[in-house]
């Protein structure tokens, strides 16, 4: 069974497409950030840490897969920034 973080469903629940490419509006952010306590911030912050360590093993010619995981970590800063 796949356990779903909280705060992976608070960004589920606001994607309107499941694109991967579509970035979420300043309002769902918004909205998310407003949802988040101490647990979904602590994770948003391992999760980007995560993500900068995964960077460092990508090889340098796989640009989509590097696009994918700074887009992750924009989201993640976004949702920290908005934070309360």
């Amino acid at each position: 069974m796949i356990h779903m973080r909280k705060l992976q469903k608070l960004i589920a629940a606001e994607r309107t497409t499941f694109s991967p490419y579509t970035s979420l509006s300043p309002r769902a952010i918004s909205r998310i950030a407003s949802k988040c306590r101490k647990d979904e911030i602590a994770d948003a912050h391992i999760l980007i840490k995560e993500f900068m360590a995964e960077l460092a093993t990508i090889h340098y010619w796989d640009g989509d897969t590097h696009d994918d995981i700074w887009r992750s970590i924009e989201l993640f800063r976004a949702i920290l920034q908005k934070v309360r």
